[in-house]
């Protein structure tokens, strides 16, 4: 009976509605502590430059052309609908240059082009929205500040699709795209092998820039081979080189390892490379500060942890420039425009500081109308940490998982300020389970779902905290324990009964709906996958023989 019971119990996290409304509110400024060889970067992510938008453009159409339907305004600054206009841009990075001018460096994690099919942008626009971007960067801040960019999947053509190709394809980012101005030598000597390089920072910190849209879910180029590019072989020998000069290291790159924390049965890594990258890093967790991602747009964090449970080390994912709603994406949600002001030491990142721009509060254009970009919130005593090192991260996910009024909080930082309402504990399931079980099996078991098919190699079913949600919560807002379910009650056995069934018929609902968007993405793609991605591959050459690579 026991057993039936935890079954139905998860059919009911699964189904279930929370009842209660949490407060939420910013958190006041906090103190940054000092340490040794304390600095400060900032992180910009996602600008997603819309050079179609247009302020009277359909909403319904990415806000292009003139919209006829209706005296509807878009924002001169975005829209919750449609990706970033120019202004919007400009406004992002004017404001770091106002609020902190004189960073470490900036980190500029990818995807600068918009979410448009009319057309897909093709390398003709990718290179002059980059080289835009890059220059507007460059110019904003002085010549002695780093700019430092990521690849993010955007940035191809077709999207999604970084070949294993060397310099004849990456070499045209740092000619076409202008990074060679802002790279030194060495850095696009790695460049050209497959978009990734090292930077070492005045500090000692070594910045590794990895380009993890070869790992991509929706990348089938590499699927498969050995180790495209060579990054695999090059991440070690940087980590292990760090390690003998006792350097920390910042990991930097576009999408993340995982799922996807508000629907976490999506993946970022395909499942050829998943594990292997996650392994890797778990090998080298006490060399590596943290790990910088962008690719979501939501504001999250990740564990990792090795095989048996021992924390390794902290990934923080930061929300992006562009307001876009993805509302083709299960999960998805708007963003009010964000910017992210780390701050460090040699060994840790100590604290962040959370910016935005609230769309819906920026003054019409005759009271004025100028972007007020305000801090949402410190990481540090928002959550009442010491330090964002991975052993206070995963104290803040274990809290995370009983304390609901702080869940809240966090739920409306994921969408930086733009309210969802209330996450329920589905919703509450798919954040602790992505942000604490990076690979599949031990995510499955964390969301109850029994999985054999998975490919992706997982060596230990350890979990870092088994169960996530330890308390549910009625419809009267009340909550209440797998312990003390009442096995007499015949009024809670039917509600069970009904839940269960209910919980069925959406699972089945949303299984068909998965699968038929799955064939429908499959066919769209399949014309332009080159038929011999899945070849195993042992050197850089073979991305220009067996691909049928040609130039653009």
């Amino acid at each position: 009976m026991a057993g039936w019971r935890e079954r139905a119990m998860k059919t009911v996290i699964w189904a279930g509605m929370v009842g209660l409304v949490a407060s939420l509110s910013v958190a006041s400024p906090s103190i940054v502590p000092k340490g040794n060889g304390a600095g400060q970067f900032w992180q910009i992510t996602d600008i997603h430059w819309d050079q179609q938008y247009s302020e009277t453009g359909d909403p319904t159409k990415m806000c292009h052309d003139e919209y006829l339907g209706s005296d509807s305004h878009n924002g001169a600054y975005g829209n919750y609908l449609c990706d970033s206009p120019w202004k919007l841009v400009k406004s992002s990075i004017q404001a770091m240059t106002q609020i902190h001018p004189l960073p470490e460096f900036v980190l500029w994690t990818g995807d600068n082009v918009p979410h448009t099919n009319d057309p897909e942008p093709d390398f003709s626009i990718i290179f002059r929205t980059v080289s835009n971007i890059t220059n507007e960067l460059r110019t904003a801040f002085p010549e002695s500040i780093p700019i430092l960019p990521v690849l993010g999947n955007h940035d191809a053509f077709p999207k999604d699709d970084f070949p294993v190709a060397g310099e004849s394809f990456y070499g045209q980012y740092l000619t076409r795209g202008g990074w060679a101005a802002v790279l030194p030598q060495d850095a696009q000597e790695d460049f050209k092998k497959g978009g990734y390089y090292e930077y070492i920072l005045p500090s000692g910190v070594t910045l590794l820039v990895v380009n993890t849209n070869l790992y991509y879910a929706n990348n089938q180029l590499g699927t498969n081979a050995i180790d495209p590019c060579g990054q695999f072989a090059w991440l070690q020998e940087k980590l292990e080189g760090a390690q003998d000069r006792s350097s920390k290291v910042i990991i930097a790159a576009h999408a993340p390892p995982g799922y996807f924390e508000r629907f976490a049965l999506i993946p970022f890594f395909n499942a050829t490379y998943n594990s292997a990258y996650i392994n890797l890093l778990n090998k080298h967790g006490s060399v590596i500060m943290a790990q910088i991602y962008g690719h979501e747009h939501t504001d999250s964090f990740r564990i990792f942890a090795s095989e048996d449970g021992e924390l390794q080390s902290v990934a923080f994912l930061a929300p992006s420039v562009t307001p876009w709603y993805p509302a083709p994406v299960p999960g998805g949600t708007a963003i009010n425009p964000s910017l992210r002001l780390y701050s460090h030491d040699t060994a840790d990142i100590l604290d962040y500081t959370q910016y935005h721009l609230n769309l819906g509060e920026i003054p019409k254009e005759e009271n004025g109308g100028m972007p007020d970009w305000k801090v949402f919130y410190h990481a540090r005593a928002s959550y009442g940490l010491d330090k964002l090192d991975v052993t206070n991260m995963a104290g803040l996910y274990k809290e995370l998982s009983t304390n609901d009024s702080l869940f809240q909080l966090y739920y409306l930082r994921n969408s930086a300020g733009y309210n969802n309402g209330v996450c329920d504990i589905d919703c509450k399931l798919n954040h602790l389970c992505a942000i604490g079980h990076i690979k599949i099996e031990a995510l499955n078991k964390c969301m109850g779902i029994n999985d054999t098919t998975s490919t992706d190699t997982f060596e230990s079913t350890t979990l870092l905290y088994p169960e996530p949600v330890q308390s549910f919560i009625l419809e009267d807002g009340s909550p209440v324990s797998a312990d003390n379910f009442d096995d007499n009650s015949d009024g809670t056995s039917h509600l069970v009964i009904i839940m269960v069934a209910l919980g069925m018929t959406l699972m089945v609902v949303l299984a068909v709906t998965l699968a038929a968007m799955l064939v429908v993405i499959t066919l769209q793609r399949k014309g332009a996958l080159r038929r011999e991605g899945s070849v195993p591959v042992s050197e850089l050459s073979w991305g220009l023989r067996q691909q049928g690579y040609k130039p653009f």
